[in-house]
């Protein structure tokens, strides 16, 4: 019978044990691997106001538009400044995206390689012995571009999703016509649902890829219908792990603060600067090494999901077998 406690728990072996996955679930982190979308619209969604949730999307979007036509402006103007800025300048745009190019590779590339060796390992063909970064950072460059797509459409999904529903905000700053708060209720509660369906489904999509090298549109289409088929479990999953990752935050930001908060203030009283730079970086240091092991669960956990739906066939859900009793 199927059991979130055993996919749950099958997740924490695979990351207690196989430590050497926390690198690839630091890099896998920074592209929302883990689930971070969904988690981020639950998060904002019920931890404010219908309103304010959506003012912070907008105000997102904006920002972004802001620098586009800074970035132009920028441009006009150096194309107007003598050989010397021009070449300067574009040395260090290039430089810049480069570096900006290294990073994105790195992150797709860890994504792909997480989701290989978990491959492996719920397969039965990993040893602890058998470790091998080159051998799955392979595997992750190979599927690098077909992952990157993936997750750019769920990033445009989710931003064009909101820029639909914050439209009657805007209107509504414009004028005030009661009927727009009315438009803005029923669009919120139709794209939310749907963007964190599309961000679920997605998640088996890049598991397809990683599984079975299919495709972009192939992957999308056998996602689709894994994730029509098995949706209440994976809505039921994504509330779990939402859960489980806002009490281990919470806890360690608390058991964080108690150690590290005296000795900080400490440091300020005493006029230490040495021991509040230290204190800083050990912070930070307990934050990224955090944020890479509690990646490292979540994906485990969501491939665990895929491959237990994917060979079994499907299961029932929590709340469809409580309704059967």
């Amino acid at each position: 019978m199927f059991s979130y406690r055993v996919i749950l728990k099958q997740a924490l072996k695979i990351t207690l044990k196989y430590k050497y996955l926390w690198l690839f679930g630091l890099f896998a982190a920074l592209t929302a691997a883990g689930g971070s979308w969904e988690y981020n619209l639950l998060s904002q969604g019920f931890g404010k106001n219908l309103i304010d949730s959506s003012y912070l999307q907008l105000e997102k979007i904006l920002a972004v538009l802001e620098l586009m036509v800074n970035f132009a402006n920028g441009l006009i103007t150096l194309i107007t400044s003598d050989i010397w800025n021009i070449l300067n300048a574009l040395t260090l745009i290039l430089l810049t995206g480069l570096l900006f190019f290294c990073f994105i590779w790195l992150s797709i590339s860890s994504q792909g390689a997480l989701i290989n060796a978990l491959k492996k390992i719920l397969k039965g063909k990993q040893k602890t012995k058998s470790i091998s970064y080159r051998e799955n950072l392979t595997v992750g460059h190979k599927n690098f571009w077909q992952v990157l797509v993936m997750n750019i459409l769920i990033k445009f999904t989710i931003i064009f999703s909101f820029f639909i529903i914050s439209i009657p905000l805007l209107l509504l700053a414009i004028k005030d016509f009661s009927g727009l708060a009315l438009i803005y209720i029923i669009l919120f509660v139709l794209f939310v649902p749907f963007v964190t369906g599309f961000s679920l489904m997605m998640k088996y999509a890049i598991n397809y890829q990683i599984f079975e090298g299919l495709g972009v549109f192939k992957s999308i289409e056998k996602a689709y219908e894994l994730f029509r088929k098995n949706w209440l479990i994976s809505l039921e999953m994504a509330v779990i792990l939402f859960l489980i990752s806002f009490v281990a935050a919470l806890a360690f930001a608390l058991s964080a603060s108690i150690i590290l908060l005296p000795l900080f203030i400490t440091g300020l009283v005493i006029n230490a600067l040495w021991l509040t730079w230290t204190i800083t970086y050990i912070g930070i240091a307990l934050t990224i090494f955090f944020g890479a092991v509690l990646s490292t669960f979540q994906i485990s956990a969501w491939t665990g999901l895929f491959f237990h739906l994917k060979e079994k066939g499907g299961a029932l859900a929590k709340l469809e077998r409580l309704l059967k009793k």
